[in-house]
C-alpha cells in the first residue's frame, strides 16, 4: 500500500513538459470519478511511456510515499518536488547516471534514523550517488548516500568556543549516523 503525504502547499502555475507537471496530472486524475481503480487500469500501458528517467523518478517517489507516514506533515510532498526538479528532463544530463534503486534505500535509511524534522538539500553525482545536506548557519553536514547502501559524509560544526571543526566519515551503513554524529550533537542539522 503507497501513502501519499499530501501536507498543505501552495499552488503554482506549471511548465509545460516538467516532471512535476506529470505528477501534478496523476493527482489530477486520482481525484476523478473512478479515482484509483481507473490509474491502475491505465497504469501499465502509461509506465511503457515513460522515460527511463521518468520512470526511475516514479521509483524514487513510490519510496518515499512508502515511508511517507514516518516523516513530518509535509516532509514526503516536498521531497517528491524536490527530486521531480532535480530530475527533470531540462536539468538532466545524459552522460549522468541514473540514481540507483539501492542509494535511494541508503537515502530513506538515513532519513528514517535520523527522524529528521528538516528537509534536506538533494543532489547527484552523476554515479547514482544521492547527496543530502543540512545547514544551519556555519554547521553544515553533506551526506553521500552511495549506491552500496552505504553512506558518507562531511561535516562542519561551530564548538561552544566558537570553533569550527570538521570531520569526514564512511563509508558506513546509515543506522550507524547518529552514533558517529553523536559527539557533534547532530540535532542542530535535524532540529529533533
Amino acid at each position: 500500500m503507497i501513502f501519499a503525504d499530501m501536507g498543505s502547499f501552495r499552488r503554482e502555475p506549471l511548465i509545460s513538459g516538467r516532471a512535476s507537471d506529470k505528477i501534478n496530472r496523476f493527482f489530477g486524475l486520482l481525484g476523478r470519478v473512478g479515482g484509483a481503480e481507473q490509474i491502475e487500469e491505465n497504469d501499465s500501458s502509461a509506465r511503457s511511456q515513460l522515460t527511463p528517467l521518468e520512470d526511475r523518478l516514479r521509483f524514487v517517489q513510490d519510496r518515499i510515499s512508502e515511508i511517507s507516514m514516518h516523516l513530518p506533515r509535509g516532509f514526503a510532498t516536498g521531497l517528491n518536488r524536490q527530486f521531480a526538479n532535480l530530475m527533470d528532463d531540462d536539468a538532466w544530463e545524459d552522460s549522468d547516471e541514473l540514481v540507483s534503486p539501492r542509494a535511494v534505500t541508503a537515502f530513506i535509511l538515513t532519513l528514517l534514523r535520523t527522524r529528521a524534522n528538516r528537509r534536506p538539500g538533494i543532489g547527484t553525482n552523476g554515479r547514482g550517488s544521492i547527496t543530502a545536506s543540512w545547514t544551519e548557519g556555519a554547521n553544515r553536514l553533506t551526506v553521500e548516500c552511495l549506491p552500496d547502501v552505504r553512506i558518507s559524509f562531511v561535516l562542519s560544526r561551530v564548538s561552544e568556543g566558537g570553533e569550527i571543526e570538521r570531520a569526514a566519515f564512511g563509508p558506513i551503513h546509515p543506522h550507524r549516523i547518529l552514533q558517529v554524529l553523536g559527539p557533534f550533537n547532530p540535532e542542530v542539522w535535524f532540529d529533533r
